[in-house]
Parts: C-alpha cells; sequence; structure tokens
C-alpha cells in the first residue's frame, strides 16, 4: 500500500470514528417485563385484549423500539445512549437527572419514545395517528422536531393520520408541559408512535414495516439535524 492509500484509509477511519455534533439521549417510556417474575411492571399503558387473551405492553414496545434506533444510530456512527436500558420504570425526575448529568459535558438531544392511547384501555378506540411533542414556546426543540416530523409525513404518507397542534405557533409538533420536556436542558421531543387502543393500528405498530419506517424516519431527521450543525 502507498503512502497517499495509507494516508486516504486513516482518514477514512478517522471520519467513520469521529463523534456526531450531539449525543442523542434515547428514553423508552414506562417499564418493560420483570425477568423474574414474567410480569410487566407499569400499571396500564398497554392495549386491551386481544381475541387470545394477549395485551400490547407500551413500556415493552418503546424498548424495543429504541434498541432498534440505538443500533441504527451506532450503525450510522451516530452517538447515542439509553438512559434506562433495563426493564425498570424509573422515575421521570431520575430520567430528567441523567440527561441533564450527560448535557453537561457535550451538546445533547433528548427523545423520549411513546406509544398514545384514547379512552380507558379496556375497549378499542377509534383515536389512531401519530405526533411529536415539545415543550410550550419556540425553542430549538421545535427545530428539532421539525427535522424528525418531515422525515415521518414522508414515511407514513397517506398510511397514517398525524397528529398535530392546529392552535400552536404554527410548526407541526404538538406542545405540552410533560416533566421530560420542560426539565431537560437540551433540545428535547416526545413521539408518540401510533396508538395502541386503535386495534387495527396497533397491530401495523407490531409489523416490522411499521418499525422499519419509524426508526428510519427518526435516523434521518438525525441526520439532517447533525447536517445543519456542519463546523
Amino acid at each position: 500500500m502507498s503512502k497517499a492509500e495509507k494516508a486516504g484509509e486513516e482518514l477514512t477511519s478517522a471520519k467513520k470514528k469521529a463523534p456526531s455534533k450531539f449525543l442523542y439521549i434515547l428514553d423508552p417510556g414506562h417499564g418493560g417485563i420483570d425477568p423474574k417474575t414474567g410480569e410487566y411492571v407499569t400499571s396500564g399503558k398497554r392495549s386491551p385484549k386481544f381475541e387470545d387473551g394477549s395485551c400490547f405492553y407500551e413500556g415493552v414496545n418503546n424498548r424495543d423500539n429504541i434498541n432498534r434506533l440505538k443500533k441504527a444510530l451506532d450503525d450510522a456512527n451516530i452517538d447515542s445512549v439509553d438512559i434506562v436500558d433495563s426493564y425498570l420504570d424509573i422515575s421521570l425526575k431520575e430520567r430528567v437527572r441523567r440527561a441533564n448529568d450527560l448535557g453537561k459535558s457535550r451538546p445533547c438531544v433528548y427523545i423520549s419514545m411513546h406509544s398514545d392511547a384514547h379512552g380507558m384501555g379496556d375497549v378499542w378506540m377509534p383515536g389512531q395517528g401519530i405526533s411529536v411533542y415539545t415543550s410550550v414556546g419556540q425553542t430549538n426543540s421545535d427545530f428539532f422536531a421539525n427535522e424528525v416530523i418531515q422525515e415521518l409525513e414522508y414515511n407514513f404518507e397517506k398510511t397514517v393520520k398525524w397528529r398535530f397542534d392546529k392552535a400552536s405557533d404554527g410548526d407541526k409538533d404538538k406542545e405540552a408541559h410533560f416533566y421530560v420536556l420542560k426539565h431537560t436542558t437540551m433540545p428535547a421531543i416526545l413521539i408518540e408512535a401510533g396508538f395502541h387502543t386503535h386495534k387495527l393500528e396497533v397491530v401495523r405498530m407490531m409489523s416490522e414495516e411499521w418499525k422499519t419506517s419509524l426508526i428510519d424516519a427518526i435516523v434521518q431527521g438525525i441526520k439532517n439535524w447533525e447536517d445543519q450543525h456542519e463546523d
């Protein structure tokens, strides 16, 4: 190998290992399955029962989606961390504390993964769709949300209802005083990736097609955001 070829290979390797502009803090909402008991650790946050008696557990699905997102970001050489990384349903205050501690050492973006619900969770309901939330008011969270929303709309075009705040500042993100959005010190979004109380939608939410479209959209939104922050 010539010196020029070796130098080119080293440069390519260095670029691959270079840190992303931001650390993406991934937060799977609610809890998972206790490995000792086999029980879902969060009260509620589940679908009505299917005919076979099974349920869709929001916290379990959130973890699956976050694991898929983390792998996709790793493959794209984009830095990320799962701040829960267990089945435990840790408090919102602890989630925020962990995120803000990470934000002290480098620029971060916070992504909280959820699914939505309509009604009391005992019967299937008509509410459906995807939404992305930010804190109230115009902040950098809105700009990051717009990048993700644009890709979600493209990937789910004509197949999923888009839910947005018609009374907001003109952006398609919804605004709310959710604790994890209000108290994090970085751009932060919360994704409601479909309704687990809509029978057809929850079946689609569990499919590989849906999950691939969801993760690909978030990753592309992150890449767009990274490109906007080139040195």
